[in-house]
């Protein structure tokens, strides 16, 4: 095609879309678009067969453009918050603005003998859409900039409203405050506050674990915990144990014993369940003097077929808590340092223990575990998922000690639905391998050299 060829079709698409915002689809004809473009029927028959065609090419441009706006600004690298905010403040103004709006004629073209013949076009502009807000979702999420949603939810969201109040406003007075509601209530949906998440020193904080807890003369470099009491409980009785110091809190007083590791000291406790209570107990254990830390429990599979009978070792934690945020920047994971892993492995062939390793999902919220969350946590090669880890490992990592981590699982995720299996005893029958293991651990790294 020539430049001025181009460059009519440019016009006609230009000054037919004034006439499709105005009149809708149905009542605009060619002959309409040859007065509005000045143009002879055979010389916009030249270039386009029908109405139909020009709308068709119409919608294309405006989905390409945006498209392209997306993922010009993704390569970038700019803020996805940023990203987002452009596009709802744009959404924003269109919503009540009828004089560029489409709605009315989309749905009275895709509604047409004409669109409703072959493959279903709506269906294709719709999946277009969903794919630009999916990249823009998963970018965010990956970032931690955003949440960690049900991205097809949040796309019907941001689609259908935003379709919705814009077909509105063509036939009905639109009460002025609806659109920054939907935009409002979409950014609070997808953008995370990271309070705190930008921390600079354990000093700037207004507590710090040594303003509470004195540092203990000749504690235990290594430290054990583990999350099931019973676990520790039965340790406790088949082994010479004595209590050095105590957790206390209004839950209760938790003891902290100094334990025999291969003839070497280590410290053991237990460990709160869910993010925030096992981070103050991490918290405090290094305040007392704990350099190393060996941290193990349970967790829900989502790959049977890797994880049974295995030890889980977690390659890194996928952050769906608030806590790990507090001591770490945004990021949608957070990775084990590639000596604990090493250390772990070595320490499980020497055992002859099976293990696989691969990345968990630590969320804070077990009955918000949705069917959505968890395909799409398997689909990112999530091995199980449990409430800590993630947690954890930023505080260690905040505070310069090393985590040497391994899980197991108890129920399962790996099916159409929840299987609890073994969780209710929380691994009580296998205490004694958990704890070989754990003790192998604390006994290697107390002899290392501080």
């Amino acid at each position: 095609m020539s430049i001025r060829g181009a460059q009519t079709r440019e016009r006609i698409k230009k000054k037919s879309l004034a006439l499709f915002s105005q009149k809708g689809f149905k009542e605009v004809t060619m002959k309409d678009i040859c007065e509005i473009t000045g143009l002879s029927r055979g010389g916009l028959y030249c270039h386009y067969s029908s109405t139909g065609q020009i709308f068709r090419e119409i919608i294309d441009d405006l989905m390409g453009l945006q498209e392209n706006e997306f993922r010009a600004k993704i390569k970038m690298g700019k803020s996805a918050a940023d990203i987002l905010d452009d596009v709802l403040d744009r959404y924003e103004a269109e919503m009540t603005d009828s004089s560029s709006c489409l709605s009315l004629a989309i749905y009275e073209y895709f509604s047409s003998p004409e669109a409703a013949s072959g493959e279903n076009p709506i269906s294709l502009q719709y999946q277009r859409s969903v794919d630009m807000w999916t990249e823009l979702i998963q970018y965010g999420m990956g970032r931690g900039e955003f949440r960690q949603v049900d991205i097809p939810a949040v796309c019907d969201l941001l689609l259908f409203s935003y379709q919705g109040v814009r077909l509105y406003s063509q036939i009905a007075p639109t009460v002025r405050s609806i659109p920054s509601r939907v935009t409002g209530e979409i950014r609070k949906i997808l953008v995370r506050d990271q309070i705190g998440a930008q921390a600079e020193k354990a000093g700037t904080a207004l507590i710090n674990p040594a303003d509470v807890i004195p540092g203990i003369p000749g504690f235990p470099r290594v430290c054990i915990t583990t999350f099931s009491q019973d676990m520790i409980a039965q340790f406790v009785r088949e082994n010479p144990v004595r209590v050095i110091a105590s957790l206390k809190t209004a839950n209760g007083e938790l003891p902290v014993y100094e334990v025999s590791a291969g003839g070497k000291k280590a410290a053991l406790f237990l460990s709160r369940v869910g993010a925030p209570a096992c981070a103050v107990g991490l918290e405090e254990v290094i305040a007392m003097g704990a350099e190393k830390i060996i941290l193990f429990g349970s967790c829900g599979s989502l790959d049977e077929a890797r994880t049974k009978d295995r030890i889980i070792l977690p390659s890194s934690a996928l952050r769906d808590e608030g806590t790990s945020f507090h001591y770490c920047p945004p990021s949608p994971e957070l990775t084990t340092p590639d000596h604990s892993l090493t250390f772990m492995k070595k320490i499980l062939a020497e055992l002859q223990i099976p293990s696989v390793t691969g990345k968990i999902w630590t969320t804070d919220a077990i009955y918000r575990e949705l069917d959505s969350q968890v395909a799409q946590m398997r689909s990112q090669g999530c091995l199980a998922v449990e409430m800590e880890y993630a947690a954890a490992l930023a505080v260690s990592t905040f505070r310069g000690a090393e985590l040497y981590p391994f899980f197991y699982s108890l129920d399962s995720f790996d099916g159409d639905s929840w299987q609890m299996n073994d969780l209710p005893e929380y691994g009580i029958k296998s205490c004694g391998k958990f704890f070989r293991i754990a003790l192998a651990c604390a006994g290697r790294l107390a002899s290392e050299q501080p």
